[in-house]
């Protein structure tokens, strides 16, 4: 049984977390293995810390189409990846494997899901869902497995990167430095945003969303935006340096950073929900629908401000070594 939270299985996602883009190929995979089975949802999974995050899917509810995830723990796809082998739900009404939430709250009542594997680490799932109890034939079971080999093998080839930018490691530190107290500030400036939402997903179901200040979550968002840039940019320093100063502290900081970037990632699907609001694209009551991934970004800031205090501590005692 596969740890979730095992450093080299979430490391082989991190490149692959960076990018946002719609892909045409894992979206084709999607269509087909969506035509294969008959189903009206198909969709590539990540599964990451706190979240699953949708590379590609189709026949999504609004909310999740928006904010491409939901919880991990309230995951089909977490199952796949923690038994690494195909999982197939005939009916999650009355499969007491499966999370009641996703039944109840999306009406999922069948899943066949196979494990997509990127050197040799199960990081996902490839699968179909469907509304009503059903079976998935031999036929269905052995496309997919087919269609998760090249959704894979794509993921895998999105996580190859290019060479970084040649710098001094001093260059490096004090660059590290500079990024991560810019973090360190905007992570603190986006907290009572992230606060209040989670307040109010915590009042539900039994209360009515609490209303958040639209200045306010505007605001958030776009110091979100400009945080994810510079998350990025942190990390492909640090990992730079790890390569160049092969010192502990060094790959201390490459740890942190990439756990930061992922934790970038998982605040996401909320900073996508209040895009859709703002912007008039997604009612309300379809995002308290998401509550649960509310509070998957309020642990996932909590995990990336202490990861970046971490950062800024390593560098400080490297710089202080450095000029000694």
């Amino acid at each position: 049984m596969a740890d979730l939270n095992d450093p080299a299985r979430l490391a082989e996602l991190h490149q692959v977390l960076m990018r946002a883009d719609a892909d045409a190929i894992l979206d084709a995979c999607v269509a087909r293995a969506a035509e294969l089975a008959g189903a009206p949802m198909a969709l590539v999974s990540l599964v990451v810390r706190h979240i699953q995050l949708f590379r590609a899917h189709q026949g999504l509810p609004p909310e999740l189409c928006v904010s491409c995830a939901t919880s991990r723990s309230n995951s089909f796809c977490q199952l796949v990846v923690r038994h690494e082998e195909p999982l197939v739900v005939e009916d999650a009404a009355t499969d007491a494997r499966v999370p009641r939430e996703l039944v109840e709250r999306y009406g999922i009542r069948a899943y066949a899901g196979v494990p997509l594997r990127v050197r040799g680490h199960v990081v996902g799932s490839l699968c179909v869902l469907d509304g009503a109890p059903r079976g998935f034939g031999p036929r269905v079971l052995e496309g997919l497995a087919r269609l998760g080999d090249e959704a894979a093998a794509r993921l895998e080839a999105l996580g190859d990167d290019a060479p970084p930018r040649r710098r001094a490691a001093s260059e490096r530190l004090a660059r590290l430095e500079q990024t991560a107290r810019t973090l360190e500030h905007a992570l603190a400036a986006i907290a009572p945003a992230i606060a209040a939402a989670h307040g109010a997903a915590a009042a539900l179901p039994e209360a009515p969303p609490a209303a958040l200040d639209p200045d306010d979550l505007r605001a958030a968002v776009a110091c979100y935006r400009d945080m994810f840039a510079v998350a990025e940019e942190l990390a492909d320093d640090a990992m730079a340096l790890a390569r160049s100063a092969p010192a502990e502290a060094a790959s201390e900081i490459a740890l942190a950073t990439r756990s930061l970037a992922t934790d970038m990632v998982e605040i996401g699907p909320l900073v996508r929900l209040a895009e859709g609001v703002l912007e008039g694209t997604l009612d309300r009551g379809a995002a308290a629908r998401a509550a649960h991934v509310v509070r998957d970004a309020f642990a996932a800031h909590e995990t990336a401000s202490a990861a970046v205090r971490r950062i800024v501590a390593t560098v400080e005692r490297m710089r202080a070594a450095e000029g000694s």
